[in-house]
């Protein structure tokens, strides 16, 4: 077979076991995140409010993102010929999906002043135009091609790419300096030890499920970013079949199947990262067949 036939028929299984798989597992996740999170214990946490937030956004914007592309695969796909569908699916998809990634960034700041020995800053962490650029393109949902296309893939490279990857990645090195410098500090009584022991242990547990979360956000994004500026930039190449054939395999990994693998991250980067999630998790879990079995 050759490279027009095999890619999408790839691209076919991936979609219909790769992504279904996902969506099944980061339903569960982001559920058991959302519970996890609720309990009266972190009620009361800012930090907990923004992995809620992010878990919310993140299941609604994941639902949003697969469902479309698994109902296709047996009926005709809404998005290649409803333009208004297309328009309002990328509105409610990028919506969501942005605010998961403005949660995250949040978090890491959350846990940038909580960790800070200044006052002024740890009270931070206390609790207190995308429609018009999308349409159909040539039976594809897309960007409007020309000047439309430049401007849309320089937004999505400041919205999906700079944005939330700096903003995280600040945080995330002022939250190690701040936690080096708790390290360093010398208590002078005996009294005060334990509760800045909890808070460093806490803060090296989120720090840690932070960075791997950055980390799988960095391995999952970037390749949408690349692929927006590689698309502008041979928007006019004449291309042959072979060509069109790797580029359109290439644009379904990086802006669907990797891009919308981010929503599913958080709950299983906390099990894997956390022993303390990993402990509480099962306690969780062991109260409610406690509960349903008696």
């Amino acid at each position: 077979m050759s490279v027009v036939d095999t890619l999408p028929l790839v691209q076919q299984y991936l979609s219909q076991y790769g992504i279904t798989t996902y969506l099944i597992l980061g339903s569960i996740g982001l559920f058991l995140n959302i519970a996890y999170f609720t309990q009266p214990a972190y009620r009361d946490k800012s930090f907990s409010l923004y992995i809620v937030a992010m878990s919310i956004c993140g299941l609604l914007g994941l639902y949003i993102s697969t469902v479309p592309i698994i109902y296709a695969l047996h009926n005709p796909d809404p998005l290649t010929y409803n333009a208004f569908f297309c328009a309002i699916q990328f509105y409610l998809r990028h919506s969501f999906n942005e605010l998961l990634r403005t949660f995250f960034v949040l978090a890491c700041a959350d846990r940038y002043a909580s960790s800070s020995t200044q006052a002024k800053i740890r009270r931070f962490s206390h609790v207190y135009f995308p429609t018009m650029m999308r349409t159909l393109d040539k039976g594809v949902c897309d960007a409007r091609s020309g000047v439309i296309h430049t401007v849309y893939a320089i937004y999505i490279l400041m919205s999906l790419g700079i944005f939330p990857l700096t903003g995280s990645s600040v945080f995330a090195i002022l939250l190690i300096k701040n936690m080096k410098s708790i390290r360093q500090r010398i208590h002078p009584t005996i009294t005060l030890e334990s509760e800045p022991h909890n808070l460093r242990k806490r803060d090296r547990d989120m720090l840690r499920m932070l960075l791997v979360e950055l980390v799988g956000y960095i391995l999952t994004t970037i390749p949408n970013t690349v692929i927006q500026i590689y698309k502008s930039a041979v928007a006019n190449v004449v291309k042959t079949k072979d060509r069109l054939a790797i580029e359109n395999f290439a644009i379904y990994l990086a802006q669907i199947f990797l891009l919308y693998l981010t929503n599913t991250l958080s709950f299983w980067v906390f099990l894997s990262a956390s022993q303390t999630y990993r402990t509480e998790l099962k306690n969780m879990l062991i109260r409610w067949y406690r509960f349903i079995t008696r």
